[in-house]
């Protein structure tokens, strides 16, 4: 082969940005990349130091990665919005390289992250919900016990009067009865009585 091949540290140093930059560049427009491969590691043609500087200047411009591709692909360049293209790169000062290389990155990750926000908030409502109607079982099984409870507790106050009543009923039936047997006895042991006197 007569031309040298280049690793992507040699790609990196020749563009000025880091090796991850190259490949996040390199996996995020694949199709622009030719290369071979050796084990692990990828050789690039020298062509593809052009197209990481291209990439870069043209991140820089706010195009989307679509929309990056499809110029470099086709070769032609479209003017930045509502200014000359020249006056952008004379007086606007670049974004840097990660910047502008990860606005699609940042972009898909807030989708991502608005989508998995959503289905966290579904999720969490949905718990809310199982846990209102649980709560409410619970609190019907609650009421139905107390209204037990206190069903119970008049039919055992209604017993106790009952029984206070039977209780009074036997000691009015009882009494003179003892009080009889009490008479009965004491005159039987009173010794002041003349023994084999009758009335």
């Amino acid at each position: 082969m007569t031309e040298k091949e280049l690793k992507i540290g040699d790609i990196a140093h020749l563009t000025g940005i880091s090796e991850q930059e190259v490949r996040t560049l390199v996996q995020t427009y694949d199709t622009l990349f030719t290369y071979r491969t050796i084990g692990r590691v990828r050789l690039f043609p020298p062509k593809a130091v052009a197209i990481v500087r291209e990439l870069i200047e043209l991140s820089g411009r706010g195009l989307s990665p679509e929309e990056i591709g499809e110029e470099v692909k086709t070769g032609r360049k479209s003017a930045a919005p509502e200014e000359p293209a020249g006056k952008v790169v004379r007086s606007a000062a670049p974004l840097p390289p990660e910047v502008a290389i990860d606005m699609g990155v940042m972009r898909d990750t807030l989708a991502w992250q608005e989508r998995r926000i959503a289905r966290l908030v579904e999720e969490l409502e949905q718990e809310q919900k199982l846990r209102t109607e649980e709560f409410g079982r619970l609190q019907k099984a609650v009421d139905d016990l107390q209204e037990r409870l206190s069903t119970q507790q008049e039919q055992l106050a209604l017993v106790a009067e009952w029984v206070d009543y039977f209780d009074r009923q036997m000691d009015e039936v009882t009494r003179p009865v003892l009080e009889r047997f009490r008479r009965t006895v004491a005159k039987k042991s009173d010794p002041g009585q003349p023994a084999g006197r009758s009335g």
